[in-house]
């Protein structure tokens, strides 16, 4: 008797113990309502979807400063805009030559991002980039002066950034946020890998 007393004593505490820490994540997480304004800001890594050449064109990780401002337009879904910073690296290859060149670039993207709960989302987004300084030739099997051109020489270039976030903690009104995306480049040019991996812990704040 005095055991089965103590075994539904437990299974009393643990089901407190269970509903307390589902209200906590409740109040942790971060709540979409239609017209609320959010943005997260801060570091990043990033780098080009390629990994070496045989003839040592490489393609190593990087960083940068990015910058996301979110308006809620119901509980799911979130206008979404956003700024990078970026010296990326294009690498392009001719009959087994490659050049990888480097630019600094201002990446901007526009789009929806859709809540799946409170702490995961996914986010679809038109991007344009914009050269903000001249291209430097960082590898190069080519004689000096034939070398091939990469996008790092276009003035602007377009494509799609594909987004997952989750919130990690929140405290009041900030929270930490990881957000994953790969951004896709539709202007490349043949043979060349600019694609990006892109890594961002941020600070959110409401």
């Amino acid at each position: 008797m005095h055991q089965s007393y103590s075994l539904i004593v437990l299974k009393l505490k643990a089901s407190v113990i269970l509903i307390i820490f589902l209200n906590c994540i409740s109040l942790l997480a971060y709540q979409p309502s239609d017209g609320d304004v959010t943005a997260y800001f801060g570091p990043y890594f990033h780098r080009t979807n390629f990994e070496t050449s045989p003839t040592g064109a490489t393609s190593p990780v990087l960083g940068g400063i990015g910058l996301f401002a979110l308006g809620d337009v119901s509980d799911k879904g979130s206008l979404e805009i956003g700024m990078l910073y970026m010296n990326k690296i294009y690498l392009r290859d001719d009959a087994g030559k490659y050049i990888s060149e480097r630019t600094g670039l201002m990446h901007i993207t526009m789009g929806y991002r859709r809540w799946f709960n409170d702490t995961f989302s996914a986010s679809l987004s038109l991007s344009s980039g914009y050269s903000m300084g001249d291209a430097q030739i960082l590898h190069s099997d080519f004689a000096p002066g034939s070398e091939i051109a990469t996008s790092a020489r276009d003035t602007t270039e377009y494509g799609f950034d594909l987004s997952i976030l989750t919130e990690l903690a929140k405290i009041k009104r900030t929270a930490l946020v990881l957000d994953a995306r790969y951004a896709l480049s539709v202007t490349s040019k043949q043979n060349e890998k600019s694609d990006q991996f892109i890594l961002l812990l941020a600070l959110q704040f409401l």
